[in-house]
């Protein structure tokens, strides 16, 4: 028990030894690290894309739908609907107002539901109107997106805190109502295609690690800005925040030099000010996958010596200066196990290309 003691003191004193010499070592031997790429080194820079699916949504509650030959318009059902009203078009990017439609007799009918009415002689075959609350009338679709997503964020042990800014373009399709598609038309947005710009901060945690590979939870917040195909004096104050949640999955192929996969999901919805003095919120969260690359700036320089392939970092004399320095012999992007330094877990008399098994070795 005693022998037992002894050895795991040994082995305690010897490792706080060891790591006391490890950070002074740089001091004790005069090796030099330049203090900028020591600095910069912290910070981690990625760039990705990808695709995604963004889910445009709105609902109708409140409104009145009226729907003829030539438009689609809505106005607020919270009063008596005269026989003559001006609704809304372009609902979802631009409140405009729409044609005067003229309505004569129209309690001869119930207006909450005229599908085609033929005993309204004022209400022609290619007309609509419904309440929309009594039909829970809305519209959704989904869009393709493509997103380019650049960021840098700072590297503390397991924590990352960052900043960085997406470019989103969005494949715009009609929306479809949620009832009576036999009758009401696919919603057109006008456009065919919109961009959208976010900022954001991020905070990151790795939460798992295996070998080369690491799983890191991400959190981005910021704002989101629409473009220039919707009008941005109609949207509501605060409505251009977003939340991204996501999974950084990493394949370390050195320590410098990282292959990303990351799914996610954006919270994110605007409401459009409707002149009248109602508004509409619309829903455009998104479900996206990115894929990219994330490069750190190496703190030590490669080896100015071509033949030094040295994959573990390593001291030698700078053949300029006389001093003593820490160098690499390999570029970031090159498959390396930063564990030990080796290139390949798998040894080669194992590897396909040598399924002739000519060299074990």
């Amino acid at each position: 028990m005693i022998k037992r003691f002894s050895l795991l003191l040994i082995i305690i004193l010897s490792t706080q030894v060891l790591f006391a010499q490890s950070q002074d070592i740089y001091e004790k031997y005069g090796i030099y690290r330049s203090p900028f790429r020591v600095f910069i080194n912290k910070f981690s820079w990625t760039l990705t894309t990808g695709y995604g699916l963004t889910n445009y949504k709105h609902n109708l509650a409140g409104y009145y739908f009226y729907q003829d030959n030539f438009s689609q318009q809505i106005l607020r059902n919270d009063q008596e609907l005269p026989t003559v009203f001006t609704g809304y078009t372009n609902w979802v990017s631009d409140p405009i107002p729409g044609a005067e439609v003229t309505i004569e007799d129209l309690f001869e009918v119930p207006y909450q539901y005229l599908p085609n009415p033929v005993n309204n002689p004022d209400l022609r075959n290619d007309q609509y109107l419904v309440d929309a609350d009594s039909i829970d009338l809305s519209f959704a679709n989904q869009m393709a997106t493509i997103p380019i997503l650049l960021s840098v964020h700072y590297n503390i042990k397991d924590w990352r805190l960052g900043l960085g800014f997406q470019y989103e373009k969005h494949f715009i399709k009609s929306l479809e109502p949620s009832v009576n598609q036999s009758v009401i038309r696919n919603y057109n947005m006008g456009f065919k295609s919109s961009r959208r710009t976010k900022w954001f901060g991020l905070v990151g945690y790795k939460f798992y690690e295996y070998w080369d590979y690491s799983f890191n939870a991400e959190l981005q917040l910021g704002a989101s800005n629409p473009g220039p195909q919707i009008n941005t004096s109609a949207i509501g104050i605060g409505q251009k925040l977003f939340v991204n949640l996501g999974v950084s999955m990493e394949r370390n192929l050195s320590e410098y030099f990282r292959i990303i996969v990351r799914p996610s999901y954006d919270f994110k919805r605007y409401t459009i000010n409707i002149p009248d003095g109602t508004d509409i919120r619309h829903n455009n969260s998104a479900w996206l996958l990115s894929v990219g690359v994330s490069l750190n700036f190496p703190e030590i320089p490669r080896s100015p010596m071509e033949s030094d392939h040295v994959q573990l970092k390593h001291v030698i004399t700078d053949p300029k200066s006389g001093k003593l320095i820490e160098v690499r012999g390999q570029p970031i992007w090159k498959k390396q196990n930063p564990k030990v330094g080796e290139n390949h877990r798998k040894l080669w008399r194992y590897k396909w290309r040598n399924k002739r098994k000519i060299d074990p070795y």
